[in-house]
């Protein structure tokens, strides 16, 4: 299908294709202290040269936060720049922290006391598999290359990128890390799959997507919120963990709030806000390191559901 494609399409892909490959490697081949600074550089540069991103951003805290005066939330603002540049690093050399034994990552208590690998082991001894629940908070590429470095299989449903040469070269990458990928285009069957071998199973649920969506409340706003995992959870009675790795000081550390147990909701959309909460409470705890540039509150989606 790609020969199909007019030429010009074709070297920009290729153009593309080479020059994420060379930002790897060469991100990759740098000192850590300047890797870090010219990421942070770079993430710090972006609201400047993407004033459509940032005018998004600025419109997404003044809906979260409309009592905050407009300085605290332009403070903010930098700051989730600056910690885009953090997981724009660490995302890029997540390989070098699997091959350490992932030094920089430390687990914190969760409400039992139990840091988010035990609970999740307990949650997959039940047999039916298990979801965890996360969001673009923190570094969620090297929450799922620790996870895979934990447990005897994990899993994560991805996008897809529209380059093919890139997209096999993100999830090559995350398949050497122990990260199956389950591309989302492919509906809910990979996803079965996945949970009947026992798999954890990470869902990113904080964007506006194309997929079945409903508005379900989120920091305070109703937004479009994927309903999938939600009915499948309640279907095949799989657990959730929520959990996020956060930026604190110079370590990632692993948070994760109480299991939700999908048997409790009385529907899907219930369980969905459920998850919600807690994905909006770990954001709330480290609000500089969410992703704030996405248009998540967007109700237009062509495939709303009421």
């Amino acid at each position: 299908m790609n020969d199909r494609l007019p030429l010009w399409r074709r070297l920009r892909r290729q153009f593309w294709f080479q020059v994420t490959r060379g930002v790897l490697r060469a991100v990759q081949a740098l000192p850590t202290g300047l890797g870090r600074w010219l990421c942070r550089t770079l993430a710090r540069t972006a609201p400047r040269v993407r004033p459509r991103e940032r005018d998004q951003a600025r419109r997404n805290l003044a809906l979260v936060y409309p009592d905050r005066p407009t300085a605290w939330r332009e403070a903010l603002l930098g700051r989730s720049a600056l910690s885009l540049g953090e997981t724009l690093y660490a995302t890029l050399t997540v390989d070098r922290q699997a091959a350490r034994g992932f030094p920089d990552v430390a687990e914190a208590a969760g409400p039992d006391g139990r840091g988010a690998l035990a609970v999740l082991r307990d949650l997959l001894a039940k047999g039916r598999g298990a979801f965890l629940v996360t969001g673009h908070l923190g570094c969620w590429e090297l929450l799922g290359a620790w996870l895979a470095g934990g447990l005897p299989r994990a899993a994560v449903v991805t996008g897809t990128v529209r380059n093919p040469a890139v997209d096999r070269l993100l999830q090559d990458r995350r398949r050497a890390l122990g990260i199956e990928p389950l591309p989302r285009n492919q509906g809910a069957r990979p996803i079965l799959r996945a949970l009947d071998r026992g798999v954890a199973v990470g869902v990113l649920v904080d964007q506006n997507t194309r997929v079945a969506s409903a508005p379900v409340e989120f920091l305070g706003q109703p937004a479009p919120t994927p309903l999938g995992p939600a009915r499948i959870a309640m279907r095949r009675r799989v657990p959730i963990l929520p959990a996020a790795m956060v930026r604190e000081g110079d370590r990632w550390v692993v948070r994760h709030a109480e299991p939700i147990d999908p048997d409790l909701a009385g529907d899907d959309h219930e369980l969905a806000a459920r998850c919600n909460r807690a994905l909006a409470d770990l954001i709330l705890r480290n609000p500089d390191q969410w992703v704030w540039f996405h248009d998540r509150w967007d109700m237009t989606n062509p495939n709303r559901e009421t």
